[in-house]
């Protein structure tokens, strides 16, 4: 890092020789109602150029002592010149410059929220950024019905989400693995902990979109990103420091259609200010969301040759809770500025399961009641500041620490805090149209030559079975622990940015994060000490009908809810556990602990350092063309340690592994811009993805007598990508966009779980399991996009418009043991979206498609196989009245036909997962100046 030092002395010479020379011209774009991001600002007659700022802001540099014409461009205002007189003081301050609409039909639509205000802001952005970038604003945020972080981006083009209850949890981008994207909180990579990811995946259910101010996503890094991105960058920056006064608030309730019983609401209240002689600025943003929900779910569990050898029906019925709070403050220096910012955000799942599993290879029916509360917690805090120095260069610094935990509730109780599970059997059931193909017996599809049609499972039971709470033995208590801690201790970065003059410019940066991540597991399961008495029966417990009983799989026709059993509570069984755990006895065999061996890949510790400096020089040409060129360097090392377990000793051995590594990322971004609205891009950048926490666990386990070896694989590689980009966009002065694009991935050592013959502990020929660096795989893909009113077919329809894009993918990668190739896991071939609209001075309204294709979940020993999630469709409808310019009622209405998520093996009619969730919607209320 030394080596870049001298840089600075470097850049801060010339910049004190001119300063004498130039000034500095700074100021901010708005418009009656707010600050403009995206303006582009120019000196006619030369090429200096600047774009505003997501706070309107721009700043003009090197200018010497005269007059000057200052030309303002902004699709969907009229273009302003402003005359202005810079004299050799060193800085001029014009305050905000306000444009005005371009006409008469813009200015109604000119109101607070409305759908097309959104867009251009959105599109200003992305016409006159130097990168290919995509924004959305918390304009148009909030004419969407999405509710979450994830969601708020499903929109985007190229942007996909996976869901989890029906909600967005993460995000990836160009169909790539979401590990293999970087979801950043204000330009920083968040810490990942989540109930069952060992992955660096960002969960993003637990952020509320109400603390978003825009998103940015960025597909083709530049060196001042952090490079850790194969697919792309998602970046959620939060609502800063007020300009003037403040206030928003808004509060809906609804309803879940599965849960007839529940109700929904959420609040949200924001606060800011700005003192009088405007030095320092602050905001307030706080907001909740709770929601009742409900699910219907099956699950068919196969074995190795496709067959049925249980049938899971399960019903979930609970409460989430998300809790938000953020806060910022910015005081102006005579030459920058200072920050702080906080924030808080929370999801607590509150969730009641209820499982009847029908185990036609071992003649019963096992009924689990289940009880769990999960909690998910994330802090974060910033200091910064942003300095010029001279008229010719800046410095930024950041410091920043995030944690992020995932924990169980106390459920069953604070000692045991854990998923929580009481099962029990009801024994030779007599199951009916079974096959025994050799796996014992086992129900099949009719595409693997059975009886099973794909839509909906058969139980396989008599017409007139029923179940008997009183024969029903409680089998065991299981007690799932989990917790991870991710803590990102210090962040610290520092930028330096020079004007060599007035079209070329520098810039270079620092940046270090000291990360450590705690991961504990343990699958505990007791059973009932029959020296202690009988073993207790279901009928022993006071029993009712399950929360979802009587509208389970209701489009199905078939009658299963009929069948199923009485079930007890799952708060009175969390007593009787208290009460009676003297009366179980742990049952090693099935536990997973790390007494017994089990569970090694889920506990280990992580500490990782990256290192990063780059830099880069970005040259306007002229005014048709502009080139940003570069180089980042990453050094990443991490530390990880765990346990080995040698079984024949069983014995318990603590293991630690180390890995180095320097990443070389260089970039190249041309613009060619033939028109005032017209782009071409392209992009060659180098982009790599850390190997998952998960694969990196030291932990194994040993058994002489199998000669095996389970591991995991610290010394993993990167997996690196080498990309093209290539766009065209054209905009439209009435504010819409076309644009096309295409792109293609070199992918070098993605991860595989692998099988080798190899050496351990002095001895050779062992079967070592663990992951492996595998070989090239390649991505290509194309995008198109349209957004447009309907004013070109008719005046008349100037308040109607539409929103559409579609990204078409493919890929190809050689898998172990196989001898086809097959698509990267999590590669949908097909996104796309598409809205309709209405929008006028007094109502908007919007209904949105959103389609993710099918895709790879995980590989298996052959394509039919492999496990899929299917293909997604969904259907939103929002809506907004203005009451009066401050005041708006507004309706939000998701999955109106009701998609369910869907995995299945090879085929659609081989299912393994699918998941009912209902229509769900809110009517609200908003206020704000």
């Amino acid at each position: 890092m030394n080596h870049f030092l001298w840089l600075v002395p470097a850049l801060l010479a010339p910049s004190v020789m001119v300063s004498a020379q130039t000034s500095q011209v700074m100021g901010t774009i708005t418009d009656e109602h707010s600050p403009l991001p995206g303006a582009k600002v120019a000196i006619e007659g030369s090429d200096i150029v600047a774009t505003s700022d997501f706070k309107g802001r721009f700043s003009l540099t090197q200018l010497a002592p005269g007059a000057y014409r200052l030309r303002v461009t902004y699709l969907g205002f009229e273009p302003q010149i402003k005359e202005i007189n810079v004299n050799s003081q060193g800085l001029l301050q014009l305050g905000e410059i306000n444009l005005r609409p371009q006409h008469q039909k813009m200015e109604v639509l000119q109101v607070r929220g409305a759908i097309q205000r959104g867009e251009m802001l959105a599109l200003n952005s992305q016409k006159n950024s130097n990168t290919m970038i995509n924004v959305i604003s918390a304009n148009e945020i909030g004419k969407l019905p999405d509710r979450n972080a994830a969601e708020a981006v499903q929109r985007i083009p190229g942007v996909s989400i996976e869901r989890d209850q029906g909600e967005g949890r993460f995000v990836a981008v160009r169909g790539l693995p979401a590990q293999w994207n970087s979801a950043t909180l204000n330009g920083n990579r968040i810490p990942t902990a989540e109930e069952e990811t060992v992955s660096r995946a960002t969960a993003f259910d637990f952020f509320p979109s109400d603390m978003i101010e825009f998103v940015e996503v960025t597909k083709a890094l530049t060196p001042d990103q952090e490079g850790d991105a194969i697919g792309g960058n998602v970046n959620f920056i939060t609502r800063k420091a007020a300009t003037k006064q403040t206030f928003k608030f808004n509060a809906a309730v609804g309803q879940h259609q599965q849960f007839d019983d529940g109700v929904d609401y959420s609040a949200n209240a924001l606060y800011g200010d700005r003192t009088e002689d405007g030095k320092l600025g602050f905001i307030i943003n706080a907001n909740l969301w709770k929601r009742d929900w409900a699910t219907d779910n099956y699950e068919p569990r196969r074995d190795s040759d496709a067959g049925i050898y249980r049938l899971e029906l399960r019903d979930y019925t609970g409460t989430r809770e998300t809790y938000g709070l953020s806060g910022a403050a910015q005081y102006e220096l005579d030459d920058g500025k200072l920050y702080v910012s906080g924030m808080y955000g929370s999801l607590r799942d509150d969730e009641l399961h209820y499982k009847h599993r029908y185990r036609f290879d071992k003649s019963r029916i096992e009924l689990q009641h289940i009880r769990n509360e999960l909690i998910t917690e994330m802090t974060g805090f910033e200091l910064g500041g942003e300095h010029f120095i001279g008229d010719a260069s800046s410095l930024d610094w950041q410091l920043a620490n995030y944690v992020n935990d995932f924990h169980y509730g106390n459920v069953p109780s604070a000692d045991d805090a854990s998923y929580f599970v009481v099962r029990f059997d009801q024994k030779n059931v007599a199951y009916q149209g079974l096959e025994d193909r050799g796996q014992g017996n086992n129900a099949y599809n009719i595409i693997d030559g059975g009886k099973d049609d794909g839509s909906w499972p058969s139980t396989h039971l008599d017409r007139d079975f029923n179940m008997d709470p009183g024969s029903m033995k409680l089998s065991w208590v299981e007690l799932y622990k989990v917790a991870v801690t991710e803590r990102d201790n210090i962040v610290a970065q520092i930028n330096l940015k020079h004007d060599l003059n007035d079209s070329l410019r520098l810039k270079f940066g620092l940046k270090y994060r000291d990360k450590e991540r705690d991961a504990d597991f343990a699958d505990e399961f007791y059973r009932w000490d029959e020296t202690k008495g009988s073993v207790p029966v279901l009928a022993d417990f006071t029993l009712s009908d399950q929360p979802g009983r009587k509208d389970y799989l209701a489009d199905s026709g078939v009658n299963y809810q009929g069948q199923f059993s009485p079930v007890a509570d799952t708060n009175a069984l969390a007593a009787f556990w208290q009460q009676n755990k003297n009366n179980f006895i742990l049952d090693q065999d099935e536990s997973e602990m790390l007494s017994n061996g089990g569970g090694l890949g889920r506990n280990f510790d992580v500490a990782e350092q990256h290192i990063s400096a780059y830099g880069m020089a970005s040259w306007d040409i002229n005014e048709q063309w502009f080139l940003l060129t570069g180089l980042r360097l990453t050094q990443t090392r991490t530390k990880v340690s765990g346990y080995n377990y040698i079984v024949d000793e069983k014995r318990l051995v603590e293991a630690e592994e180390t890995k180095d590594y320097l990443s070389v990322l260089p970039a190249l971004h041309l613009k060619y811009s033939p028109d005032e609205l017209s782009n071409w891009r392209l992009a060659l950048t180098r982009s790599f993805s850390r190997p998952d926490f998960g694969a990196l666990s030291p932990g194994a386990s040993y058994s002489e007598a199998d000669n095996e070896l389970t591991s995991g694989n610290p010394q993993l590689e990167p997996t690196y990508s080498d990309n093209v980009d290539l766009l065209y966009e054209h905009f439209f002065e009435e504010v819409g966009v076309v644009s096309a694009g295409i792109f293609y991935k070199k992918i070098q050592d993605p991860i595989f779980m692998d099988t080798i013959i190899g050496d351990y502990k002095g001895k050779s020929g062992i079967n070592i399991n663990q992951p492996q660096n595998g070989d090239d795989a390649s991505l290509w893909g194309a995008e198109l996009t349209l957004n447009h009113s309907f004013s070109f077919v008719h005046e008349s329809l100037a308040n109607f418009g539409a929103m559409a894009n579609y990204t078409w993918m493919d890929s190809s990668m050689s898998l172990p043991k196989r001898d086809d190739t097959s698509r990267i896991p999590r590669q949908a071939e097909q996104l796309y979206n598409v809205s309709l609209y209405f929008d006028n001075n007094e109502f908007s309204a919007r209904i949105a498609l959103n389609h993710k294709g099918d895709y790879i979940e995980s590989h298996g020993k052959s394509a039919a196989f492999d496990s899929y999630y299917g293909a997604y469709t969904s259907v939103d409808f929002s809506a907004t009245y203005t009451v009066s310019p401050r005041a708006q009622v507004y309706l939000e209405v998701n999955n109106l036909t009701d998609e369910p998520l869907q995995y299945f093996q090879g085929d659609k009619s081989r299912p393994l997962q699918v998941e009912y969730y209902g229509v769900r919607g809110m009517l609200g209320f908003s206020y704000g100046f």
